[in-house]
């Protein structure tokens, strides 16, 4: 790959730094336009749930030897800040793309300066309880988030943006050598670190080889996770947004709640099944 990039003239570590530059600024602009089109409380509301969502169980991933991001230049916790913010942003994107194939220009007729206030009887696809409309449309925000994924995280482990746990019998982390340092200027999170996470999850794998089921070289648990994890930040975020007579202070303590619940027991859903 090294040899490639010489070929073309191209810097590893400048394409590496364009990735976490442009991911970032992706977050930015998606922020402005939530801002713009739905007011500032449900923006807070929305990025800061999904982005320490992923944050936390992205980190626990790092943590528990999994996976790695190394040799990027900002980190929240052990995963660089870039990841977060890409997968807000794209949740972001993706749920404003659902709305628009769903319901075309009503969608558009929703937007207020201050919040985004959705009447449930204007916006109900079936008759009988509203929570059915809200889970076709998490499944469809879950469903696009997927396709996506497929897409990106081949093209992402290719370029060595990060690593998973290789696929030997009896290993259960990430140790010294294993990671191909073509594209890191920075020395960060090339191993896993001794930690009390990574000795908690090792017990799940005490034998046999992690995450023996491969798609594209990747983890099969890992689409997995991305399918569940929007299905249910979407589907949470869709019925706060839903409640009418909510407040605005209400629905960002439940949104919140719901996410502080969702840390541990999505994280678990992540790094455990060793399928």
């Amino acid at each position: 790959m090294n040899a490639l990039f010489s070929a073309i003239g191209i810097n590893p570590v400048f394409l590496k730094a364009c990735f976490e530059v442009s991911l970032i600024s992706l977050l930015c602009i998606c922020l402005a336009h939530s801002f713009w089109t739905h007011g500032w409380k449900r923006t807070v509301r929305e990025f800061v749930a999904g982005f320490f969502l992923t944050a936390f169980c992205e980190s626990t991933g790092v943590l528990s030897g999994a996976y790695l991001y190394p040799g990027f230049h900002f980190y929240v916790f052990a995963t660089p800040v870039a990841n977060p913010a890409s997968w807000i942003a794209t949740v972001y994107i993706i749920i404003e793309v659902t709305n628009r194939l769903v319901y075309g220009k009503k969608a558009l007729n929703t937007y207020e300066t201050d919040g985004f206030h959705l009447k449930q009887a204007d916006f109900a696809l079936f008759s009988g309880g509203f929570f059915k409309t809200l889970l076709v449309l998490a499944l469809i925000d879950s469903t696009l988030a997927l396709v996506v994924d497929l897409i990106m995280d081949p093209l992402a482990t290719i370029y060595n943006w990060w690593i998973w746990v290789p696929c030997q019998p009896g290993v259960t982390s990430i140790g010294p050598g294993v990671v191909n340092p073509y594209n890191l200027q920075l020395n960060t999170y090339l191993f896993t670190p001794p930690n009390a996470i990574a000795d908690f999850f090792a017990q799940f794998f005490p034998n046999g080889m992690r995450y023996p089921t491969r798609l594209f070289g990747i983890p099969l648990i890992n689409f997995i996770a991305w399918l569940v994890f929007v299905f249910v930040f979407a589907l949470e975020f869709r019925y706060v947004e839903f409640k009418e007579k909510w407040s605005e202070l209400k629905k960002t303590a439940v949104l919140w709640a719901l996410i502080i619940a969702d840390i541990p027991v999505m994280a678990f859903i992540l790094i455990t099944p060793n399928i």
